[in-house]
């Protein structure tokens, strides 16, 4: 309301000119004024009252600091024509959290388009907005800046605006990291569900692929209803299950979490990247007990990532690595990393590497994990 203050103090300041210097003129100046501003009052009045705006449309997750597409949804009741809306969106943590105001940015929202309407409908605008930390946040629409034809005069309006909120995964940044893995690591055999689509073994409950009958193959792995349906001898070879050598301990509680969860992130995507199965590991606070999460592919990288970030600090946490131990003692494993604050990094109860959240990008570069 300030703009049609600021008019009307306008208006008022032509009158008086006009009455010192007795100028038709600017008298009639002052009277275009109040003209224009209860014409823009009204109209604005008119397209609040059969306005509603509503979130159409927000992504599941993205990634750190990279510009966050949302998608709005204006209904107009009444015909006519409209102006440009600005819409402001609050975002806060999930759970909890002051809620940080940010008002979207973009073509159709920032700079605005006219509707030409002759009926009544719907239109659809897309804003940008950007988080700078990695987490899981909810977000929701707080007010609407509805303006007019001319642009000059604008109103604010909380009561069109739905208020129901959705819920966003920011992902953290990933850093290239050198890890290297042993022969031991590479064919690491373990119990799992999952088996090697590459390489044989000696897991007789799958079956890999059948091949002829070779020099030196066992009469226990010949397939005899096959052979005998195929005219020749075929030879069944067993899978062998891809097992975790690697647990990737997540501590969740303390400090800052940003620098913490780009070197899991970072940690996790390097071994995925070397085709190196392994576990992602930490205390939910919910659940109240500890969350495991197996990551063979990018969909389950993402998947163990979107649980860790909307993932809330449970206060007082156990030793995550004695309680990993407590619960899958009976799991072969063959090395256990230990990603805590600051961040660190501990391998196998080894000298804790202190890393430097500034320069987290160039240590990480410079690291090199022997497994």
């Amino acid at each position: 309301m300030g703009r049609f203050l600021s008019a009307l103090l306008l208006a008022a300041a032509c009158f008086y000119i006009a009455s010192l210097y007795e100028n038709p003129g600017i008298a009639l100046l002052g009277c275009v004024q109040l003209i224009l501003t209860a014409l823009s009052l009204g109209y604005l009045l008119y397209e609040r009252k059969g306005l509603q705006i509503a979130l159409d449309m927000l992504p599941l997750m993205t990634d750190q600091k990279e510009p966050i597409c949302l998608r709005v949804r204006a209904g107009y009741r009444y015909r006519g024509c409209y102006g440009r809306i600005r819409v402001q969106a609050a975002v806060s943590r999930e759970g909890g959290g002051r809620a940080r105001r940010q008002w979207l940015s973009g073509e159709d929202i920032a700079r605005g388009t006219i509707l030409q309407a002759g009926q009544a409908g719907q239109r659809r605008l897309t804003g940008l907005l950007s988080v700078a930390e990695p987490g899981g946040y909810e977000v929701r629409l707080r007010k609407a800046r509805i303006y007019d034809m001319t642009g000059l005069f604008c109103m604010d309006c909380r009561r069109a605006v739905r208020t129901e909120s959705a819920v966003l995964a920011v992902l953290p940044k990933i850093y290239p990291m050198g890890i290297q893995l042993s022969e031991a690591v590479r064919n690491f055999a373990g119990d799992a569900e999952v088996y090697d689509s590459l390489r044989s073994g000696s897991d007789a409950s799958e079956t890999l692929k059948l091949r002829p009958f070779r020099d030196g193959d066992k009469l226990r792995n010949i397939h005899w209803k096959l052979s005998a349906k195929a005219d020749e001898l075929l030879v069944r070879e067993n899978s062998m299950p891809r097992g975790c050598p690697v647990a990737v301990l997540v501590e969740t509680s303390g400090g800052t979490p940003e620098a913490r969860l780009q070197c899991v992130a970072s940690l996790s995507f390097c071994l995925m990247d070397r085709e190196c199965p392994h576990y992602v590991a930490w205390y939910g606070g919910d659940a109240k007990d500890l969350v495991r999460v197996r990551v063979d592919d990018e969909e389950s990288y993402y998947e163990a990532l979107l649980h860790l970030v909307r993932e809330r600090s449970p206060g007082n946490m156990p030793d995550i690595r004695e309680r990993y131990r407590e619960k899958y003692s009976g799991e072969p494993l063959l090395y256990c990393i230990r990603v805590g604050d600051g961040p660190s990094l501990q391998v196998d109860g080894r000298e804790i590497l202190r890393l430097k959240a500034s320069a987290l990008e160039r240590e990480l570069g410079e690291l090199e994990l022997l497994l």
